[in-house]
């Protein structure tokens, strides 16, 4: 199994912020960045 993606820390909060104020889905953010959804979602 390969390793998710390295992203750098503004990357990752301008990522979650977008997904907090409703912008896109997770799976939206997880498509544009070209990571699992799961991985960007963990239950």
């Amino acid at each position: 199994m390969s390793r998710p993606p390295v992203f750098p820390a503004e990357d990752k909060i301008r990522i979650v912020l977008s997904v907090l104020s409703g912008e896109m889905t997770i799976a939206e953010a997880a498509r544009q960045n070209r990571v699992s959804e799961q991985w960007a979602n963990p239950q």
